[in-house]
């Protein structure tokens, strides 16, 4: 038959009266307990706050990026060609010309696939002078997404670092019950080990 639920609750937080649980392990379970609300009131607190922080900071972002461009860059160089096997690589980094928003004339390396040959041309995106960024303007799409995902980490984050709190406590507690258990069988081992048993 098994227990309520409520009840083994109560044991595995060492309140439900059982005669042989010590004082330590009373303890023990208080600190579960006290873990549990820790996480309970940290976490739906924490979440949102680093979440709004997160988003800010990447509107912040956006509304900075929103001034760069796409433009078509000239490579001046072609790219290397497709090697297979170990180590090969898809993109690299070729010098290239082109040109700014106001028009002046801007050279650097630009991310292409290999084997483009040298003429080709290539988007990227630039900045609002022209320099080129190497990647694209943050969106508020990308936005929304590292924003859920700071706040999944943080409650994550949370129910780790309270995980690993009980766990040092529990390892703490442990080697105070061996030490205990080696007392106490120091005191009754003798007595029963010389203990004379009938033989049947």
């Amino acid at each position: 038959m098994t227990r309520p639920l409520t009840r083994r609750f109560a044991g595995w937080i060492g309140a439900d009266r059982n005669p042989l649980r010590r004082r330590m392990d009373r303890f023990e379970g208080a600190v579960r307990l006290v873990l549990v609300l820790a996480f309970l009131v940290v976490a739906p607190l924490l979440a949102p706050a680093a979440g709004h922080q997160t988003e800010a900071s990447g509107l912040r972002q956006v509304h900075q990026e929103a001034s760069w461009r796409q433009v078509n860059a000239v490579l001046l160089r072609s790219a290397p060609p497709q090697y297979y096997g170990y180590g090969s690589m898809a993109t690299f980094w070729v010098a290239a010309r082109w040109r700014a928003p106001s028009g002046a004339t801007r050279r650097g390396v630009v991310p292409t696939r290999t084997g483009v040959q040298a003429g080709a041309k290539v988007s990227i995106w630039v900045d609002g002078v022209g320099r080129a960024t190497g990647r694209h303007p943050m969106t508020v799409g990308m936005v929304k997404v590292r924003t859920v995902l700071v706040e999944f980490l943080t409650v994550a984050g949370v129910a780790i670092a309270l995980l690993a709190l009980g766990g040092l406590v529990r390892l703490l507690l442990n080697r105070r019950r061996m030490a205990y258990w080696g007392i106490e069988w120091a005191c009754f081992g003798p007595r029963w080990s010389t203990r004379r048993w009938p033989r049947s």
